[in-house]
């Protein structure tokens, strides 16, 4: 999460959707009294002379939210900004990005065995396995909404993501600011070929349990199952 008093710009991060890579482009803009949660240490060394910003934001949460959320959670979503740091966001207009689920549910699956250093030996049953037990971590729909409401002023795609986000930038007068050529984490998935995960004709059981975990995210943005050359929202409707 990064609050950004001027342009008056809230970034919530969701997962699997560049969020680093994003926070570490609006971080040459980071100024005293703005807010921004910490990233891992290597990824801290790419915004050099702002760990102070870091290290005081964290503080201030802690203090406010008493242990009602953990002040160093980089995913901490709308609500806490509109409930503990009001203050600092106020004027702001808020800004995430959602990513097609069927695809994120991939990348999440190489993320997680990546993070573990678990060998990938049989990919479809691997991944079904996680999805039902784990994938349901990498929803994020409740950062960006009240009940069934969507509270943020903008969800970008990451489908369009280049382009989505050059417009907010443009918009807030941060045309100086890019993602640049080269994203974090994003050698670590190793194939694009969706039939491995969800069968040949997307008849594989994983294909129901991602739509009965991200049915909120599907219904929102009309998602479908997607191809390896469009992983945004085309293909068949899902049951």
């Amino acid at each position: 999460m990064m609050i950004l008093r001027e342009p008056k710009l809230v970034f919530i991060k969701t997962k699997k959707t560049a969020g680093s890579s994003i926070e570490i482009a609006l971080s040459a803009k980071l100024q005293d009294g703005d807010f921004a949660t910490p990233f891992g240490k290597e990824a801290e060394l790419q915004r050099p002379g702002k760990q102070y910003i870091v290290r005081r934001s964290v503080k201030l949460l802690r203090e406010r939210a008493k242990g009602e959320v953990q002040a160093r959670y980089p995913h901490n979503g709308i609500g806490v900004v509109n409930r503990y740091l009001s203050d600092i966001a106020e004027g702001c207009s808020s800004i995430c990005v959602e990513r097609n689920p069927w695809d994120k549910a991939v990348s999440a699956f190489y993320f997680w065995m990546h993070q573990r250093g678990t060998q990938i030996n049989d990919a479809n049953a691997q991944f079904l396995s996680f999805c039902r037990t784990r994938l349901k971590f990498f929803s994020d729909f409740h950062l960006y909404s009240e009940g069934s409401d969507i509270v943020v002023d903008r969800v970008l795609r990451y489908e369009s993501l280049d382009s989505d986000l050059a417009q907010v930038l443009d918009d807030f007068g941060l045309g100086d600011v890019s993602l640049g050529d080269k994203r974090l984490n994003s050698g670590i998935r190793k194939s694009k070929q969706f039939d491995v995960f969800y069968g040949e004709n997307w008849d594989g059981e994983a294909v129901d349990v991602v739509a009965d975990l991200f049915r909120r995210e599907i219904d929102a943005f009309g998602y479908q199952l997607p191809t390896a050359e469009e992983p945004g929202a085309v293909g068949q409707t899902a049951n």
